[in-house]
């Protein structure tokens, strides 16, 4: 006997990035020369220095190589770009900043932005936006790289389970570790990542609400969805049977009675679905996954056409799922702060490779920065 499920698989994490290959060639370079090219470098880094100056630099510059060789022996083949000219003068660079900073914090991120050097720089943009990154660490404020990191992830990251408390859950729990202290009110700071060149201020423009911002990027979880029994909800059926789909596929909305919907973060998401298959075989349970073809694509796209329009309906799904936003702290918290920021204003470049710099330094499990490689 065979019983079969079709549901979504959900990522690990369910964040919506993902890392690329990395394919580093050694030329003989292991640890030891490491430190030894990190201090030839340093020899340079330091000349501007007096001898007054030296007992900080050194400290402070340890810490930085500290936290750089185990990050770069995580990746195989790194230690050989010590090799390369073109990182050795990044590394002086890095040196001289470490020296000039005496927040720890620093340390892990010129670490994190040298790595990104290797996965990401291939693309001369990136080598740019890294390069200035580096320069900056130890003038941008503490409460301007949270908010940045903060506006970065609003933009950036976003969940892809496809169940609504599941993933609203690890938003909360991104947003928790990146509000790491309070975030700024006011202009002054938004000024300050402008002449940092990480932002770039827009005069004329205003940020949307949170309550019109969300529920549009996670449509998924804030539809109505389709009324049970209505006529949509039969032409779903008919369109799920014509192409093998089970019905429970459809899955119950949580916060709107008598409604149902496909379990997708947004309409995008549809082509990311895993059809999940329950077997039996010589009486053991067997699993068997797979991705949903081009035809399963386009019945599902037109099921999400098929949910309501109808207004009520819709705004009350919308009420019902700000209200569960607001229901988890640090999603209550951001709310509140980003429906107050008094200007609108575009991350650059350099303010990307800052934001998500930082944000990796606060949870590692985020992906690595999601640049052009080429």
């Amino acid at each position: 006997m065979t019983a079969d499920k079709q549901t979504q698989k959900a990522g690990e994490n369910s964040q919506l990035m993902q890392a690329g290959t990395i394919n580093i060639y050694n030329n003989g370079i292991d640890e030891k020369r490491a430190r030894e090219i990190c201090a030839e470098t340093y020899a340079i880094a330091r000349r501007n220095f007096t001898a007054d100056a030296y007992a900080y630099a050194n400290e402070r510059v340890q810490k930085f190589e500290d936290s750089l060789l185990p990050k770069m022996q995580q990746i195989e083949g790194a230690l050989s770009t010590f090799a390369d000219p073109s990182f050795q003068l990044l590394l002086t660079s890095a040196q001289r900043t470490a020296a000039a900073t005496e927040r720890n914090a620093d340390y892990d991120m010129l670490a994190e932005l040298l790595v990104c050097r290797i996965t990401k720089g291939q693309s001369r943009k990136n080598r740019t936006g890294i390069s200035r990154a580096v320069e900056i660490v130890d003038k941008i404020d503490d409460d301007a790289l949270c908010a940045l990191t903060v506006v970065h992830a609003i933009n950036m990251i976003f969940p892809m389970s496809g169940d609504c408390k599941e993933g609203l859950q690890v938003l909360n729990d991104l947003f928790d570790k990146l509000l790491y202290m309070d975030l700024p009110n006011g202009i002054d700071w938004i000024e300050h990542l402008d002449i940092l060149d990480a932002i770039r201020i827009s005069s004329v423009s205003h940020f949307r609400k949170l309550n019109e911002y969300y529920p549009e990027r996670l449509a998924g979880y804030s539809a109505a969805g389709i009324k049970i029994e209505s006529e949509d909800y039969q032409k779903a059926l008919t369109l799920l049977s014509k192409v093998g789909l089970n019905k429970n596929i459809l899955i119950p909305n949580e916060l709107l009675d008598g409604y149902v919907k496909l379990p997708v973060v947004n309409k995008d998401a549809i082509k990311n679905i895993s059809l999940i298959r329950s077997t039996t075989n010589s009486g053991n349970a067997v699993t068997i996954s797979r991705a949903v073809n081009e035809r399963e694509i386009s019945v599902l796209c037109t099921i999400w056409d098929l949910y309501t329009d109808d207004n009520v309906a819709e705004s009350k799904a919308k009420t019902e799922f700000m209200d569960l936003w607001d229901s988890y702290p640090a999603l209550n918290k951001l709310h509140h702060w980003w429906d107050g920021l008094s200007n609108a204003f575009t991350i650059t470049h350099v303010g990307t490779v800052l934001a998500h710099t930082n944000a990796r330094r606060c949870d590692n499990s985020i992906p690595e920065l999601p640049l052009t490689a080429q």
